[in-house]
């Protein structure tokens, strides 16, 4: 039961754009999708007074970019400036389009798909970093992205019996054998100290543990301020992170958003339903800061059209991209 105006479970959609998450972003990564756009620059310094610092400076500044308060609105400013120059190239019909980002990037998403205006998304963006910056501050948490090994390497299993096993919770299931853990800095500091047999484990440069229980003092502030954003009906439809199921409509994605910051961010489900609801002739665009998504999708289906919009530069693939199937 769905509160949408179109019928998508049925829809085969010719176009999958995602948005990555925090980890993504880099010094710089406003900069080529300023160049020759003097509307981008009046969106940017419309979104700088919602966010009440200069997006652009704290782009170019690592130590701005460390803090969650200021990432999470920029990785949204990034990828809501590489859609808009996307669109002056390729502007497919709405109902073509699925959308999906990954944790803080479903903001973006949403805003693509239609149950946003950007500069809500950049709100709620500010307003969710923030709170999650408050709650990593109340106790030493962090996070370790867990792999197996290149020889010998572990089963799946075996990784997130051994993340339990830890002290820890596995934050993001990102398939292709990859995971996240987060909870208490110090069991995170041993597994990366003596990582199990079979499997790597990295350290996170990240403020806290991410989509675990140490978020849930960052729900209610955040929960206030979805409450008070105005949601529209949407375009477009839209995988939910938390399970990869559609969207069903505004009132779902609200109780998404808050319900995300405390659950696990399921992007493998998300790909099995990429591959469940796209043509095999698919593009698959991942907005800026691109990357980690594309790799993603490349293991899980290699035959997949894919385009990683880095900087305005990958703009210029496009038109083959599009002749070539979509």
């Amino acid at each position: 039961m769905t509160d949408l105006p179109f019928d998508e479970s049925e829809t085969m959609y010719d176009y999958v754009i995602t948005v990555p998450g925090q980890g993504a972003h880099r010094p710089g990564m406003l900069d080529s999708w300023l160049t020759e756009a003097p509307s981008a620059q009046e969106l940017l310094d419309d979104w700088s007074e919602i966010t009440e610092f200069d997006l652009l400076a704290a782009s170019r500044d690592t130590v701005a970019l460390s803090d969650t308060a200021v990432a999470q609105p920029l990785i949204t400013a990034a990828a809501l400036l590489s859609l808009e120059r996307l669109r002056t190239r390729l502007d497919p019909p709405h109902s073509r389009v699925l959308y999906a980002g990954h944790s803080v990037g479903e903001l973006a998403a949403a805003a693509g798909a239609g149950y946003l205006t950007p500069a809500t998304a950049i709100a709620l963006a500010r307003a969710r970093g923030e709170a999650m910056s408050d709650a990593c501050a109340m106790a030493p948490t962090g996070m370790a992205a867990f792999m197996p090994s290149k020889r010998n390497g572990a089963p799946d299993e075996s990784i997130t019996d051994a993340i339990h096993a830890g002290g820890l919770s596995v934050a993001n299931w990102n398939g292709s054998h990859q995971f996240v853990a987060a909870g208490p800095l110090a069991a995170v500091e041993a597994f990366t100290a003596d990582p199990p047999p079979g499997m790597r484990v990295v350290r996170l440069e990240v403020a806290g543990a991410f989509h675990s229980s140490a978020m849930a003092p960052a729900r209610e502030s955040f929960a206030r301020a979805v409450a008070e954003a105005p949601f529209q009906t949407p375009d477009s439809a839209m995988l939910g992170n938390r399970d990869g199921a559609l969207v069903a409509g505004p009132g779902d994605l609200r109780q998404r958003l808050v319900t995300q910051l405390i659950s696990a961010v399921r992007w493998d489900l998300c790909a099995e339903s990429i591959v469940q609801h796209s043509s095999a002739e698919a593009l698959h665009i991942e907005l800026a800061p691109a990357g980690p998504l594309t790799k993603l999708a490349q293991r899980a289906r290699p035959e997949a059209r894919t385009l990683a919009l880095r900087a305005a530069e990958d703009l210029d693939r496009v038109p083959a991209l599009v002749g070539s199937g979509a």
